[in-house]
């Protein structure tokens, strides 16, 4: 009896064939009536569900650039399609392990006697053997990662049940050294993918602004399994790189507020994303993408800024107070962008890293600091009065003792 990987969270279920990439799309146009109409152009469901949201939102103001770039891809769903055209053609070794992996599976009594192969070959691996599923990519990888560590264990299984090589030969094939070997190897490659999916499919922490560096390590990484000595790996590699392509190979058509998620993170900026470009296009479409990026910048800046300084004019401080002209307006100023940067900042690393309990004494410190600062200043302005009106009056005196 075969049994289901242990599911792990972050994991995506990839789609079953190729055709569940254009899943949600219209199946087909209207058709066509005997009067001769013409075919209305097939329309995704995210393009009528985007179109929703953009009628809706758009007259409150609430959409950036008037969602011209609400609309973005899900990572995690490219990734998956990506993968599966790789595993499409699945590779020979793969076969090979999935129908040992399977017949140990399939009777308890076998299972049994291959966990003492496992107590006698002393190999210490807390995970056992998990059959993978078809329509989920990330279940061959989690077989693959578990069942290398126990090609020792195989091989004396073989010993103790005669049946074990003789039904393998007739079905999927024996498993050899140099399949065991192409395994780990597809093993290795498959990880970087499962740990994308998993980073980017967290939910308890900020993940826009990975998805470009992401994905230039997938671009990188799948240019690099190209030149593979291995003929199979090479050629699922380019297979992959091709479905990579359709998605992410023009950067044109992505969704620049990746790009823009990228910037505003302090670890990477600009200088690390025209990097980034460079390698992953031509130096000219990577200026030229670079120029238009700044551009966009420039444009969420305009956008942004009338609402940024109407929140300042709100937060604003006195800076400046004149004891000869009581009658004279305190003068302000806004708070710089660096300082609403600190202070937001400051904010999500107390919600984070604070109870709530903690968070109001907080808060009353700052009040009780904010009451001792203002006290402070005036009593350093009442002494400043004090002295030169001390001063005032008694240099006359001073000047007569001279003389």
């Amino acid at each position: 009896m075969s049994t289901e990987p242990t599911s792990i969270e972050g994991s995506v279920t990839p789609p079953t064939s190729i055709d569940s990439e254009n899943s949600g799309v219209g199946a087909s146009s209207q058709a066509e009536g005997t009067t001769g109409k013409r075919k209305a152009a097939p329309q995704s469901s995210n393009d009528v569900a985007i179109g929703y949201l953009r009628k809706k939102f758009n007259p409150r103001g609430g959409l950036v650039q008037n969602g011209k770039y609400l609309h973005m891809k899900c990572m995690t769903h490219i990734v998956n399609l990506i993968v599966v055209e790789g595993l499409k053609d699945m590779n020979i070794s793969v076969e090979h392990v999935r129908g040992a992996v399977r017949y140990v599976r399939q009777s308890p009594a076998r299972l049994q006697k291959f966990k003492e192969c496992v107590v006698v070959e002393k190999i210490e691996c807390k995970k056992m053997l998990c059959l993978d599923v078809c329509t989920r990519w990330n279940s061959t990888y989690l077989m693959l990662d578990t069942g290398q560590n126990f090609e020792r264990a195989f091989e004396r299984f073989e010993e103790q049940d005669i049946n074990f090589r003789a039904e393998l030969e007739r079905g999927e094939g024996w498993p050899s050294v140099d399949d065991w070997a192409n395994v780990r190897n597809l093993r290795d490659f498959l990880e970087h993918f499962y740990e994308v999916t998993l980073r980017v499919s967290g939910t308890s922490y900020v993940t826009s602004n990975n998805f470009f560096d992401e994905l230039s390590e997938i671009d990188i990484l799948l240019r690099d399994a190209q030149f593979n000595s291995n003929v199979d790996f090479s050629v699922m590699a380019i297979k992959m790189k091709e479905k990579y392509d359709k998605y992410w190979g023009d950067i044109d058509k992505m969704n620049l507020l990746m790009f823009v998620a990228c910037i505003l993170d302090p670890r990477q900026q600009l200088k690390y994303l025209e990097f980034a470009l460079s390698e992953m296009s031509s130096s000219k479409k990577a200026s030229k993408m670079m120029q238009k990026l700044k551009e966009f910048l420039y444009e969420l800046f305009d956008e942004y800024k009338p609402p940024l300084y109407s929140t300042c004019s709100q937060s604003s401080v006195p800076t400046h107070v004149s004891l000869s002209e009581p009658q004279q307006k305190i003068k302000r100023s806004s708070l710089t962008p660096k300082i609403v940067q600190a202070l937001v900042c400051t904010q999500d690393w107390i919600r984070k890293s604070s109870s709530q309990e903690d968070i109001k004494k907080i808060e009353e410190q700052i009040q009780e600091l904010d009451k001792i600062e203002n006290g402070t200043h005036l009593l350093l302005v009442d002494a400043k009065t004090i002295l030169e009106h001390s001063r005032t009056y008694s240099r006359p005196k001073y000047n007569s003792i001279i003389t």
